[in-house]
């Protein structure tokens, strides 16, 4: 079995300075919105500048509301997919996690020479990361899962948490005062090894890269517009762009996403790079992965918890944590093995993919 790169879970939140609660937005704003606490910080707002903190609730920024709104432009792009999108030097592409977003796919421009394939190259991820710390009420550990309960808070986590201690929560139930449960979601069902081109090949054989970015949050309807998604805020050189989804060879982009960017998919010609599935258990990651919640915000009043089950944790009667901290241990390391990257035909530009971009950031 081969695994062609890392999984792509979705992590929750990032550090911001306030809790947000759904339930005055709804009474507030309908269905057009669902998280409030968050204050104006531009568009879009409506069909204007915001007026009230309520009118604009996401916590980073919302991407920007496709228009105008044609059967054509509805058809061919995702509005709530906005990605975020960097093009240049190969040597100068920036880490998505840096600016707290996902590294979806790297495309590339300019070809300088395709006499070859680019090597595969394959790293073990060190360690499991948390990608979701929720609170429950009405719910209990046992049985190796998370028994009944309503969500009532989640913390929100920045991408590649390095379990540092965060306060900040989403709260779902804001008149729920106290919590049974604290669950914690790693990407422990990914692969143990990560493969990817090899960074001087790409150099040798491409002028241009275009590194893709993404950043989905788990509560989705967080921007006045059903038709914006909340996204983190722009890195320098970045762009808010849109996939095309269509057979035109150059697609006219909206108004709102002007600029036609354009790149290949890589070499055609060569089989996909991968990493082998390691032989034998031994040769898997082990790592173990534990939860400190905490009654205050600074993370210094540790509340025990008992019966620590699958990352479920019991937590006292009427404990509402306001931090958390997680230990990630890390026994052993995966063995891997780049397999791929071999010339299989004749080497062309592989496939052109396309996005419709806002200004660079």
């Amino acid at each position: 079995m081969l695994y062609a790169g890392v999984n792509m879970r979705r992590a929750t939140g990032r550090a911001g300075a306030r809790a947000i609660s759904i339930a005055a937005a709804l009474l507030s704003l309908g269905a057009g919105a669902a998280l409030v606490g968050a204050s104006c910080t531009g568009l879009p707002c409506g069909d204007g500048d915001c007026t009230d903190p309520l009118s604009h609730t996401c916590p980073w920024r919302c991407s920007r509301l496709l228009s105008p709104q044609y059967d054509y432009f509805t058809e061919h792009f995702n509005p709530r997919k906005s990605l975020m999108v960097w093009r240049g030097d190969p040597r100068d592409a920036p880490d998505c996690t840096s600016f707290n977003a996902h590294h979806w796919r790297d495309f590339y421009r300019d070809p300088k020479s395709i006499d070859r394939c680019p090597r595969c190259v394959a790293e073990p991820l060190r360690e499991d990361r948390y990608y979701s710390v929720e609170l429950r009420k009405g719910a209990r550990c046992a049985h190796g899962e998370t028994i009944g309960g309503t969500k009532i808070r989640a913390f929100m986590i920045p991408v590649a948490w390095d379990g540092s201690c965060i306060s900040d929560v989403v709260a779902l139930d804001p008149d729920v005062q106290d919590a049974d449960v604290g669950v914690g979601d790693t990407e422990d069902d990914g692969p143990p090894c990560a493969a990817s081109l090899s960074p001087a090949d790409v150099e040798a054989t491409w002028r241009s890269l275009v590194r893709v970015c993404e950043r989905r949050w788990e509560f989705d309807e967080i921007c006045w517009r059903l038709s914006t998604t909340c996204a983190p805020e722009l890195g320098p050189g970045f762009r808010d762009c849109l996939e095309y989804h269509g057979d035109e060879e150059r697609p006219v982009c909206p108004d709102s996403h002007p600029e036609l960017v354009q790149a290949y998919t890589g070499v055609k010609g060569c089989s996909r790079c991968g990493a082998e599935d390691p032989i034998d258990d031994m040769n898997w990651r082990e790592t173990t992965s534990t939860l400190t919640f905490y009654a205050d915000e600074q993370c210094t009043q540790p509340l025990p918890t008992t019966n620590i089950i699958d990352r479920c944790f019991n937590l006292p009667s009427g404990a509402l944590p306001r931090g958390v901290t997680a230990t990630l241990t890390v026994e052993r390391i995966a063995a891997c093995e780049a397999v791929g990257g071999e010339q299989e035909g004749e080497l062309v530009p592989g496939d052109v993919v396309s996005f419709c971009c806002g200004p660079p950031a």
